[in-house]
């Protein structure tokens, strides 16, 4: 199980146990309002013609709406998250960060669209690149598909867009602060005598 599943299943978690507490306290809170509909019943079964008041909400009704009051205070607000790339994309970004993982990365698991997107937004964050993502996607030398053509050739399929939305949304880094790839066969090339190697996902090899 990769470092992103672990975070799926702790998410699911937290939902879950959201979603335990908020059941909880409707059932106090249905509690109470049986016990108080009970009293109301019993105080208007008098003899007709009897003039009967609605009496004050019991003392076990009083406490299980407090107790459910004292609940719904203590629970935390649910916050959200902040995402790990906050910076705005425009449509011709989102274009290109979608293009470059086609490009790139066709053929691919969801995932490996996915690094190849963060890769690129990672150089955007980076002082050592160009703080556009034109600009790091169109940089001399960097991606072999602008060199050889494929990127004006390409357009993005379905999965690169979802990958995409799904990197829009992280909360944390599961690239590693991956800032190269490549897919040489050879395993004496310039990233591997220059850079730290991170690790292998599909048919990159991912490097910082």
């Amino acid at each position: 199980m990769d470092l992103y599943q672990i975070r799926r299943q702790r998410r699911r978690c937290r939902r879950r146990r959201q979603k335990a507490i908020i059941l909880s306290i409707f059932s106090i809170l249905a509690i109470g309002l049986s016990i108080l509909l009970a009293g109301v019943l019993k105080a208007s079964s008098g003899t007709p013609g009897e003039t009967t008041e609605v009496p004050k909400q019991s003392t076990e009704a009083q406490a299980v709406t407090e107790a459910a009051i004292q609940i719904v205070k203590a629970t935390p607000k649910p916050t959200k998250a902040p995402r790990l790339y906050k910076m705005r994309l425009n449509k011709k970004d989102s274009y290109l960060l979608a293009k470059i993982a086609m490009a790139e990365a066709e053929g691919e698991p969801l995932k490996g669209k996915e690094l190849v997107i963060m890769v690129v937004l990672n150089r955007v964050l980076s002082e050592e690149f160009p703080d556009t993502v034109h600009d790091v996607i169109y940089q001399e030398r960097q991606f072999s598909p602008i060199a050889d053509g494929r990127f004006d050739r390409v357009e993005p399929d379905e999965d690169c867009w979802a990958a995409l939305e799904k990197v829009k949304a992280l909360e944390s880094d599961f690239s590693e602060g991956a800032l190269y790839f490549e897919n040489c066969a050879c395993d004496d090339n310039w990233h591997s005598r220059n850079l730290e190697f991170l690790y292998k996902y599909g048919n990159h090899k991912f490097y910082k």
